[in-house]
């Protein structure tokens, strides 16, 4: 349980930056719940299965890199949530097409995640079903949220988000990766 935690708990901050962001634009809630928790359940598939194709081979160094992409996942949070730039503001819901799009542009994060989740032999089914649900509520609360903020809260609520996803992804990788060469640590 706790492994799950670890890993979905960062992808629902990081979601729940877009969203609030989102909300500040006075974009509706459910179409953006439903596309980002479709895509974002579904991207991490992706990552498994090249996970899978280098686990296979390469089973110690799968968890390696799964945790330094981890990490390198957690730089890239932590710079965009740096940013001064409105990452939502090319984020459209107008038809299905955009929606796709939107949900894959967010989910990029979760193919990401894909590599070290089956690296670490996580329970995959579950880990899915949290993400989905996750996304799916996160979205819906961050947009209200966002709608009832100021422009100065919702961004400085957005932006400290994305820096606790960050460090969390920076965290869970760091860790992963030293439990492969420390075996005293405790597995997560």
């Amino acid at each position: 349980m706790l492994k799950i935690i670890l890993f979905v708990a960062p992808l629902g901050l990081d979601t729940l930056a877009v969203a609030v962001a989102l909300g500040l634009r006075g974009v509706g809630p459910l179409r953006p719940a439903l596309a980002f928790a479709l895509f974002e359940t579904v991207m991490p598939l992706v990552g498994l299965l090249l996970a899978n194709f280098v686990g296979e081979r390469f089973a110690t160094a799968a968890v390696v890199v799964g945790g330094i992409v981890l990490v390198l996942l957690g730089i890239h949070t932590l710079r965009e949530a740096m940013e001064d730039e409105d990452e939502t503001q090319d984020l459209s819901f107008a038809t299905i097409r955009s929606t796709a799009l939107a949900g894959f542009a967010i989910s990029t994060d979760e193919l990401a995640v894909g590599f070290p989740m089956g690296a670490a032999r996580l329970p995959i089914g579950w880990i899915l079903i949290a993400i989905a649900v996750q996304a799916f509520v996160v979205t819906l609360v961050g947009i209200a949220f966002g709608r009832r903020l100021g422009v100065k809260t919702g961004a400085g609520t957005s932006r400290t988000a994305g820096l606790f996803a960050g460090l969390a992804f920076m965290a869970l990788g760091l860790y992963l990766a030293a439990e492969r060469f420390i075996p005293q640590l405790p597995s997560i």
